[in-house]
């Protein structure tokens, strides 16, 4: 039976990386001090353009009293950030970028986990996954591509940085039958500066961390992994779907959490103001419709839920698509 994978974020780990309600009381006076936004990625890497977003429509449009700064933590796929934000004590003031990538993460190394279950805020956005070449590249369109790589198995080289970028990979080699050179990197930008260097051949990346080379010239679009085609820069890029590979369907959602222990207050306080972020004119014109996003949010309380559906799924997706699950 064919089979569509389509990954809404993260998964919940309710095993290790898992999440609760809000239960350590609160002052009525939240918020009292500045708020730290951790995003698990480099400057410009899909993680950072939503934390600067969401900060940018929090302090244009006065949603919150005190300043909300954004602090990114790049390295091993997440594992650094992760490793920051669990150390954090002041757990009310301290939120986190998070996505699908993060929750397998947890499954397949040995990052530790929180010292208590994380404290879902809400999903803000549906994203996609895109195979870029430099612009100077040989390689025009897949067929191209597939005829080179056929010719010569595992001739080419794509760049990962995370284990979403590592499925979504394997997914497209089981999907075509082609077998591809893969490297790891540390973060989005280290990918960026090998593709354009002429380092690697290929990139896995989110439409986010592509949109601004794109537009500049620097680099072309393949295909994209999406259930249908994107819009304005990426209109004219067929899905690999389109192209005959109706497995070829990888999405994650991405969203905001506090530490574990984090008040109910506090976790109700910023699930209304991420609403009133994703209402703004300003963030589905900026952030949502610019980076060919999709438009999702869910409170606290249903991403809790979600969150807790899906691990088994997204264990089972990394399994059938050669990712090791350690725990």
């Amino acid at each position: 039976m064919k089979r569509v994978f389509s990954i809404f974020l993260i998964a919940a780990c309710v095993l290790g990386f898992a999440f609760a309600q809000g239960t350590q009381e609160s002052s009525s006076t939240y918020p009292s001090s500045a708020i730290e936004l951790v995003a698990l990625g480099s400057a410009g890497g899909g993680s950072d353009v939503l934390a600067r977003n969401i900060t940018e429509v929090v302090t244009n449009h006065k949603l919150c009293p005190q300043p909300v700064n954004v602090v990114d933590k790049a390295g091993g796929g997440g594992a650094v950030g992760m490793a920051y934000f669990n150390a954090k004590k002041d757990v009310d003031y301290n939120l986190m970028t998070i996505n699908s990538t993060h929750c397998l993460l947890i499954h397949t190394t040995d990052v530790a986990a929180p010292g208590g279950k994380w404290t879902p805020i809400a999903c803000v956005a549906s994203d996609e996954q895109t195979l870029v070449v430099r612009a100077e590249s040989q390689f025009q369109n897949w067929a191209d591509v597939e005829k080179a790589i056929k010719a010569a198995p595992g001739s080419l080289t794509v760049g990962c940085c995370d284990d979403m970028d590592a499925m979504t990979l394997n997914i497209l080699e089981s999907s075509t039958g082609v077998t591809f050179n893969h490297t790891a990197y540390f973060a989005s930008s280290e990918i960026f500066n090998a593709l354009l260097g002429g380092h690697i051949d290929f990139a896995i990346a989110n439409p986010a961390e592509v949109v601004g080379l794109l537009e500049g010239g620097r680099v072309r679009v393949i295909g994209t992994f999406s259930p249908k085609r994107l819009s304005g820069l990426f209109a004219e890029v067929p899905t690999f779907s389109e192209l005959g590979f109706t497995q070829c369907v990888v999405q994650m959602i991405r969203g905001i959490v506090g530490p574990g222990g984090m008040s109910r207050e506090a976790q109700v306080y910023w699930s209304d103001i991420l609403k009133k972020v994703c209402e703004t004119e300003d963030w589905q014109k900026n952030y949502i419709n610019k980076n060919f996003l999709g438009s999702t949010y869910m409170p606290c309380d249903e991403f809790a839920t979600f969150l807790e559906g899906h691990e088994a799924s997204l264990v089972e997706f990394a399994k059938a698509n050669g990712i090791e699950i350690i725990k």
